[in-house]
């Protein structure tokens, strides 16, 4: 059973904990925008059958589920070009979505999203634990790379450590999935920037709802990109909005990634 490095520390020092965590290990945040960004790209350009019955991906009503399957594959194979040898995506129950051959113990969990926002959830077995842990089929604690999309746009990518403990169920006894506390996605992950979240809609920013979206569209407002580029002042309610924004917005460059 894997130990956690946040055992026994309090929250105020998770994030430096964390930055240590995702400094050291060996899948830099460049690496993983790459590639993350390559396989988006790729898997948008499949088609479902061949000849004259093929249909591409995007013109079918595919699932959220399928499509970040899909890509989990695509993902992990677009490193395993990148770093022959080195990583691979798993061959059994009991191995990380991305497998660092060198060193196991720090191959990484994929999960993803396609609900709006940028919360990420595993099936409700997330938040049980194991009455045997030898027993469990995959270790729960570790390193995760999460990615959020939104219809085909790619809107958030994460690094950094989650633990089994981090996940709570639904509390109602039909519920399926399991989700993350908010300390989770503030100290133990950390947002890749990059030019790739210009292309995020505005409805997706913190405190944007129909109406609001409605109000940007009217300014010919519909992405970050669009809100990045316009010149002049926004109405107050819309600059209170863009500045509660601002940390995500500050990370839609390249620049800021090594």
């Amino acid at each position: 059973m894997t130990i956690s490095p946040y055992s026994g520390k309090p929250e105020s020092a998770w994030p430096r904990i964390t930055q240590k965590l995702v400094s050291d290990h060996p899948l830099k945040p460049a690496a993983c925008r790459e590639a993350a960004l390559t396989a988006w790209n790729t898997l948008w350009q499949t088609t479902v059958g061949a000849g004259p019955l093929s249909v591409p991906l995007a013109d079918l009503r595919v699932p959220a589920t399928v499509v970040g399957y899909f890509f989990e594959i695509l993902l992990a194979r677009e490193l395993e070009r990148r770093h022959p040898g080195i990583w691979r995506g798993n061959r059994s129950k009991d191995e990380k979505d991305l497998v660092y051959l060198p060193e196991p113990a720090l191959s990484v969990e994929i999960k993803t999203s396609g609900q709006a926002g940028f919360k990420v959830y595993g099936n409700r077995s997330y938040g049980q634990k194991a009455g045997n842990d030898l027993l469990a089929k995959k270790e729960k604690s570790g390193f995760y790379l999460t990615v959020n999309f939104f219809g085909q746009t790619l809107t958030l990518i994460r690094f950094g450590w989650i633990d089994a403990d981090d996940w709570d169920p639904q509390e109602a006894p039909t519920g399926q999935m399991a989700g993350l506390r908010r300390a989770v996605y503030d100290y133990k992950l950390i947002p890749i920037p990059g030019t790739y979240r210009r292309q995020v809609p505005v409805l997706l920013l913190d405190g944007v709802g129909p109406a609001t979206d409605a109000q940007f569209a009217g300014l010919g407002i519909r992405t970050v990109g669009d809100l990045l580029d316009r010149r002049g002042q926004l109405p107050g309610r819309l600059a209170r909005l863009v500045q509660k924004n601002q940390s995500f917005l500050d990370g839609c460059t390249d620049e800021q990634t090594r």
